[in-house]
């Protein structure tokens, strides 16, 4: 088995996550050791964003690197049963993500988990539709916060 920057590198659903990790130097985290959990948007979710907002993001390496902590849970690996149990999850960012299921199935915020429990072995990656809007705001605040 992979660690969690391999499993996204090998499955294809997340070349510009990749991408946007490998350009942070995020990979040696994602490759440490775990137990993790990391929400990743899929490629759509990055696409789906609105221009010129994805621009912005996707140019400013201290608003990604807030936003791929926002993604990572640390110290544990949790099923989507585990998170859907706990309702809610602290961040390494120090915020908290809410897991719920709803009629669109289980939701990260407002993300949908579009298949879960992918392990790899220093945790677990659930694949989101999107890229969850609360956790973006939460991102630009703490990466204004920051910059001041």
């Amino acid at each position: 088995m992979a660690k969690i920057f391999e499993t996204l590198k090998s499955d294809g659903r997340f070349s510009r996550l990749v991408e946007i990790i490998q350009t942070l130097g995020e990979d040696t985290m994602l490759q440490g050791e775990g137990p993790m959990t990391f929400f990743a948007p899929v490629d759509s979710a990055w696409d789906a964003i609105p221009e010129p907002n994805r621009s912005m993001i996707l140019n400013d390496k201290q608003m990604l690197s807030h936003l791929i902590d926002f993604f990572t849970v640390r110290k544990h690996a949790y099923t989507l049963d585990e998170l859907l149990g706990k309702n809610v999850v602290e961040t390494v960012e120090g915020n908290s993500i809410m897991v719920r299921r709803t009629e669109k199935g289980t939701q990260v915020d407002e993300a949908v988990v579009l298949e879960g429990d992918l392990k790899a072995d220093n945790g677990i990656v659930h694949a989101l539709d999107s890229v969850p809007f609360v956790t973006l705001s939460q991102a630009f605040e703490a990466y204004s916060a920051a910059s001041k």
